[in-house]
């Protein structure tokens, strides 16, 4: 069949050529440009009424960042590792091992905000009775922590009593049957009393020795909402001696603003004296006379600080009769070398 052949009958084939003359003008689309203008739909229920339509409103200004406001501890040495002391009104964690010195830790901080900074403290007890800690600092350091508790500055919350389902003496104590909601109430009420600014809760073991680590993390959340509301800046004493139990490190660790880790194991020390031999013969030499000894070498480290830069080394610390002191300088590997030289012959 011929393109040409203008005679053809009209084909329903879409891809056969058909004659123009013999399409249907019937179905051709209308002209638009007559159309009505948008405005002329307004007023008749027709097109779009924008008259009512609002913009957004612009979001409000973020409020400006400040400075967050530090709290120094006391103990000689820790606030130059943190940058420069502890952030007000946060939660940190205290772990480490049986005899690392927790307590001593935690009752130096407390301590230095009575007798240093004028801020009132509460701790609570958890592991020890009041009476054992008041001993035991008062004939350790001299820290004579009752007299802050009769002037209404410091209490000690007497949580081991009713844990353990003794009777007790203490003014502040968790009634029995002890449960988690009267702990976190008592500690609320002792905050409030004594308008406490720091709270150290000694320790996070005995609190968890019934609780699921779902039940542990509500609990720590609860609790550092309660301790931040009322301003406090809170150490959380844990006996977690390392990372090895991976099940604590995923409830506390990741819960607190920051972490300070106590270490402490037995090391060699060396000491002797070094003597200076001379030999014309065969040149002369150090000669080194040591003994060594063990004894226990105590370490503290900041595996985590939010909001400040921190240090990352292991740094040494000792406990003396003020309490710990920490070596702000890194712990530095000693190690000793044997010289032999000879003498210059002269004629």
């Amino acid at each position: 069949m011929s393109y040409d052949d203008q005679n053809q009958p009209y084909s329903n084939d879409p891809y056969a050529y058909q004659d123009p003359s013999q399409y249907d003008t019937s179905q051709q689309p209308q002209d638009y440009t007559n159309y009505p203008s948008q405005d002329s739909y307004q007023g008749q229920g027709q097109g779009y009424d924008n008259s009512q339509y609002q913009a957004p409103q612009a979001p409000e200004q973020r409020p400006s960042l400040q400075q967050l406001q530090r709290i120094q501890s006391g103990i000689p040495g820790f606030d130059q590792i943190v940058g420069g002391g502890l952030i007000r009104d946060r939660v940190y964690l205290l772990a480490g091992p049986a005899g690392a010195g927790k307590t001593i830790f935690s009752s130096q901080f407390i301590y230095n905000g009575l007798t240093k900074f004028n801020e009132n403290g509460v701790y609570v007890v958890l592991e020890e009775t009041p009476q054992q800690l008041r001993e035991n600092l008062f004939n350790s350091f001299n820290w004579n922590i009752g007299t802050y508790e009769d002037s209404g500055n410091m209490i000690i919350l007497d949580a081991i009593s009713s844990r353990l389902g003794l009777a007790s003496q203490e003014r502040f104590v968790v009634p029995r049957p002890f449960t988690l909601e009267a702990l976190l109430y008592e500690i609320q009420t002792a905050i409030q009393t004594c308008q406490a600014r720091r709270v150290v809760i000694d320790s996070l073991d005995a609190m968890s020795l019934e609780l699921t680590q779902v039940d542990l993390r509500s609990l720590i959340q609860r609790l550092t909402m309660i301790l931040k509301s009322f301003g406090c800046t809170t150490l959380l004493v844990s006996g977690q001696a390392d990372n090895s139990n991976q099940g604590r490190k995923a409830v506390e660790e990741y819960v607190v603003d920051g972490m300070v880790r106590l270490h402490h194991t037995l090391e060699e020390s060396v000491s002797g004296e070094t003597t200076l031999e001379q030999n014309a013969l065969e040149g002369n030499s150090l000669e080194e006379d040591s003994f060594a000894m063990k004894m226990r070498s105590r370490k503290i480290e900041i595996p985590k600080m939010r909001g400040t830069s921190h240090s990352h080394y292991l740094h040494p610390f000792v406990i003396g009769e003020q309490g710990i002191e920490v070596k702000s300088e890194p712990e530095v590997t000693k190690r000793l070398r044997r010289a032999i030289f000879k003498a210059k012959q002269v004629d």
